[in-house]
């Protein structure tokens, strides 16, 4: 009984220890994590610098692009289009062959417009607000499909650097041509809020909904959507998909923006 006093006393001593010891390991397992965080926080801001500066050198790239087609092939059609009506004074025999290339020449030209326009996206000189909206009008106009926007009270509040606001035009426009092209909707909605240094954008539609993924992966549909899903990535950020064959589709897309 006379040892029992020392034995408690080391007993004490080596629970402390452990208790020490349990402390430190737990203080360096926080520090560790926090280094991690930050680690992680930095990478994903250089990701998105980095993927901000690529959009931003092919903005420029298409906006060369749109400028030569415009210039060159452009006035090629012009050109064309007024050889074939001078022709057609000078051999009015030739009148009905000459009437149907005019007009697939105006076709062409059209069509070019429509290629210089999307390249360019001249609409986001105005801003994000106008060229979301100008799309959406331009959207219910051409595919007769009810088209309306609910944005939040802040979502236009503050422009989004060019690179995201870029993103999100672009974004919108492929998942609008994937609903007249896919969807057979005939409603579509299009959601635009911010949450704290994010910007979410939703678009939702009331059509077919989307296949069982193993059919959807070969699709013309699931190309859309991996390259939507790609953009949404490169900006840093996150892409989601709700749907059901026969329940309609939600695509919603989560941008950060710069603090």
């Amino acid at each position: 009984m006379r040892y029992a006093p020392p034995l408690l006393e080391v007993d004490m001593i080596l629970a402390s220890a452990s208790m020490l010891a349990g402390a430190a390991c737990l203080l360096l397992w926080w520090r560790q994590r926090i280094a991690t965080q930050r680690v992680l926080a930095d990478a994903r801001c250089q990701i998105a610098r980095l993927a901000a500066s690529q959009q931003s050198l092919r903005d420029a790239e298409r906006r060369r692009i749109a400028r030569d087609l415009h210039d060159d092939l452009g006035q090629h059609l012009l050109a064309l289009g007024l050889d074939a009506n001078i022709l057609g004074c000078q051999h009015p025999v030739l009148r009905p062959q000459l009437a149907q290339l005019e007009e697939r020449t105006l076709q062409a030209t059209r069509a070019l417009r429509s290629i210089v326009h999307d390249l360019h996206a001249e609409a986001l000189e105005s801003g994000l607000e106008g060229a979301v909206q100008q799309q959406i009008a331009q959207f219910s106009r051409l595919s007769g499909i009810r088209c309306r926007l609910e944005a939040g009270p802040d979502a236009f509040a503050s422009a989004p650097a060019g690179g995201v606001g870029n993103v999100v035009y672009r974004v919108l426009q492929e998942s609008l041509s994937n609903i007249v092209r896919h969807a057979q909707a005939s409603e579509v909605c299009v959601g635009l809020c911010r949450h704290g240094h994010s910007l979410s954008l939703t678009v939702r539609d009331n059509g077919v909904g989307l296949p069982q993924p193993q059919a959807l992966r070969g699709s013309r549909r699931g190309h859309g959507l991996r390259g939507i899903a790609q953009r949404v990535a490169e900006a840093g950020g996150c892409f989601n998909i709700d749907s059901s064959p026969g329940a309609g589709t939600a695509l919603t897309m989560d941008f950060p923006l710069p603090q």
